[in-house]
């Protein structure tokens, strides 16, 4: 039987008969996990540890368990599922897993033998995990309120300072990252300057939620607005109007910025269009600059050998793409629990780190190739996870054991 309660962290390592079983059917413990509406982690602790949580009762857990097994066909050795597995050892172990490949289903066969890691999900640190941390706020919530909240590695000074030499002198970038690299976050740090260091500097921001149906016209409209001018009938004389306004305005001392977040959805016309935005000049003098902010796929669409059409554009736009965390990750968490007067020492163990960038080691679609993903608002969600399962399994820090199993 399955202890009650979740302080027997320290168990068995060989996992329960229930891991191969759900292999043998080409189940994966994340799909189990959401239908049987249980965290994937707490579900990693019951297969492969035998360790449950102490908020729930086990005897339900199990035949919930059961019941989504037995929707599935499996009606065979349902008794023995909870009892640990007969391998003496990992080698053996994984001969039963190679052998269990021969029973998937036909309409499993189509899955990717690939191994595809799953990233934690969105949460929020819960009121008990506030508690047993002695914290009175989630590190991870409105974590900036001024520029001493942003961390900076290496990596996003550079960004950081490409994006303010662009609007203060001009040029064309493309900033891209995946989604919770910090682009944002940058993007408001570099108002935030410009408002305290730099007022001449005009950022414009086009105002169109879907940048799937920004173009030309739009993007004049959106320069006009922030310029304080009526927008002219035609397209044609949008265009005079803008270069006339411009002029005038540069040569008063003010420099002009195009920035467009979600650039990832321009249609490829429009990027073409920025082009000749971009070439507006006053004499030598561009008159205004143009930063693209985006995911990777704006980084494939500006790449010429697969939109030959563009590179116009690419061979004119600088792309910058901001790195994961890397070896800044216990600089970065430092950050964020110095604002709540926190030791990382009072959270982690110190494995816990090594953990959290080989968990964040994935693969991604049918790509071979390991992907870091360890950007801030996954290294977020990440920790908020483990957090809250400290509190169900009665642990008091966050240790590599607990990060495998997230």
């Amino acid at each position: 039987m399955a202890p009650t309660k979740a302080a027997q962290l320290v168990s068995p390592c060989i996992a329960l008969k229930l891991k191969r079983t759900i292999f043998t059917i080409g189940l994966s413990q994340a799909e189990l996990a959401r239908e049987i509406k249980l965290p994937t982690s707490t579900l990693a602790q019951i297969i492969n540890h035998n360790v449950w949580p102490s908020n729930q009762d086990p005897a339900q857990l199990r035949s919930i368990i059961q019941d989504a097994l037995t929707s599935r066909g499996v009606t065979d050795g349902l008794a023995q599922i909870w009892d640990f597995d007969d391998a003496d050892d990992p080698v053996t172990y994984a001969g039963h897993l190679q052998r269990a490949r021969a029973f998937v289903p036909p309409e499993s066969t189509k899955k990717s033998q690939l191994i595809h890691e799953e990233l934690p999900e969105n949460a929020m640190l819960t009121q008990k995990a506030k508690q047993h941390f002695k914290l009175m706020t989630d590190p991870f919530t409105d974590d900036v309120q001024g520029p001493e909240d942003v961390f900076m590695s290496p990596d996003q000074t550079y960004v950081k300072g490409a994006m303010y030499q662009t609007a203060k002198r001009g040029g064309f970038i493309a900033v891209v990252g995946e989604s919770g690299a910090g682009k944002t976050t940058l993007r408001r740090d570099l108002l935030d300057r410009i408002n305290r260091e730099d007022p001449n500097i005009r950022i414009v921001f086009p105002r169109i939620i879907d940048k799937a149906r920004i173009n030309a016209s739009s993007i004049c409209d959106a320069i006009l607005a922030d310029l304080g001018a009526r927008p002219k009938s035609s397209l044609e004389a949008k265009a005079r109007q803008i270069e006339l306004l411009l002029a005038e305005s540069s040569r008063g001392g003010n420099a002009h910025c195009i920035m467009i977040e979600e650039s990832h959805d321009i249609p490829i016309n429009t990027l073409k269009f920025m082009k000749r935005f971009w070439e507006l000049e006053d004499g030598f003098k561009k008159l205004i600059s143009i930063i693209l902010v985006g995911q990777p796929e704006l980084k494939n669409t500006l790449n010429e050998h697969i939109h030959p059409e563009i590179r116009e554009v690419s061979r004119r736009c600088e792309i910058i793409e901001l790195q994961p965390l890397n070896g800044n990750l216990e600089k970065y968490l430092e950050l964020k629990f110095k604002r709540l007067n926190k030791e990382l020492s009072d959270v982690f163990e110190a494995d816990a780190f090594d953990a959290i960038r080989a968990r964040l080691t994935v693969h991604r679609g049918t790509s071979r190739t390991p992907v870091n993903m360890a950007y801030p608002l996954i290294v977020n969600n990440t920790v908020t996870a483990a957090m809250n399962i400290c509190v169900e399994l009665g642990v008091e820090k966050i240790s590599a054991e607990l990060i495998r199993e997230l």
